[in-house]
C-alpha cells in the first residue's frame, strides 16, 4: 500500500477502536450490542488485513485477496443486522404510529432496491474473465448495492420519523441512524466510482477512508451516556 493509504487506514481503524472502546466503557454497547459486535469485528479485519500485507509494500499479496474475500460476506450481514437494530430501535417507542406507516416503509424498502439495482447492468459490463477477479468484482458489486440499499431506506425512514414524529430532530437515535445512512453512503459512492471506472482504486479507497474517519468522528458524539447509565 501506499504511504497515504496506511496513513488513511490507520487513522480509520484507531477511529473505529476508540468507538467501540467509549460504548464499552460507557455502557452503551448494552443497548447496541450488533453495532458494538460490528465495530468489534471490523477492527479485528483490518488487523488481521495488516498481517496479510505487512512487508508486501504497493503490490497486495494473493493470501489478503482470498482474507477479503471471505470476511467481506462478514461484514456485509453485520451491516444488514446492524440495520435492523438501529431501524427497530428508533421507531420502538413509537410502535402504534410504525403500524400506519409500516406501508410506506415497506414501500420505502422496495424503492431502494429498485434504485440500487439501476446501475448493476453498467456495471455487469465491466467485469473482466480471469476468475478470481470476476469474484472480486462481484464481491464489490455486492458491497456497492448493499450500501447502497441501506444507505437509501436508513435515510427515507429518518426522513419519516421527522416527519410522522414531531420535535424528533434532537433524537439520538435519529442521529444515529442518520450517520448509519452517512456511513453507508460513503461506502456505496466509493464503490460505484470504482464499478464504473470513474477512479482508481487507490485514489478511491483514500477518499473512502478519509471520509468514513470523519464520519465515525462526528459519529462518536451522539453517543453520549444517560442519566441511568451514569448513575450506575
Amino acid at each position: 500500500m501506499s504511504e497515504p493509504t496506511n496513513l488513511f487506514w490507520y487513522s480509520s481503524v484507531t477511529i473505529q477502536l476508540l468507538f467501540c472502546a467509549h460504548l464499552l466503557w460507557t455502557g452503551l454497547a448494552k443497548k447496541n450490542p450488533i453495532f458494538t459486535l460490528y465495530l468489534g469485528c471490523a477492527v479485528v479485519r483490518s488487523l488481521g488485513a495488516f498481517y496479510f500485507t505487512a512487508g508486501f509494500g504497493s503490490v497486495l499479496p494473493i493470501s489478503y485477496t482470498y482474507f477479503w474475500l471471505w470476511s467481506e460476506p462478514i461484514l456485509l450481514l453485520l451491516q444488514i443486522a446492524v440495520t435492523l437494530e438501529v431501524h427497530s430501535g428508533m421507531w420502538k417507542e413509537y410502535s402504534h404510529i410504525v403500524r400506519s406507516a409500516r406501508p410506506v416503509l415497506f414501500f420505502l424498502l422496495l424503492t431502494a432496491i429498485v434504485f440500487a439495482a439501476v446501475p448493476v447492468k453498467a456495471e455487469l459490463s465491466r467485469f473482466g474473465t480471469i476468475q478470481l477477479q470476476v469474484v472480486l468484482q462481484f464481491e464489490f458489486l455486492a458491497k456497492r448495492y448493499i450500501s447502497t440499499v441501506l444507505a437509501l431506506f436508513l435515510g427515507f425512514s429518518a426522513l419519516l420519523f421527522l416527519v410522522v414524529i414531531r420535535n424528533s430532530v434532537k433524537n439520538n437515535l435519529l442521529r444515529h441512524e442518520s450517520m448509519l445512512a452517512a456511513y453507508f453512503g460513503i461506502y456505496a459512492i466509493c464503490y460505484f466510482a470504482v464499478n464504473m471506472g470513474w477512479a482508481k482504486k487507490t485514489l478511491a479507497n483514500n477518499y473512502m477512508l478519509s471520509a468514513l474517519t470523519l464520519c465515525l468522528v462526528i459519529w462518536i458524539s451522539v453517543f453520549k451516556p444517560g442519566p441511568e447509565l451514569i448513575r450506575e
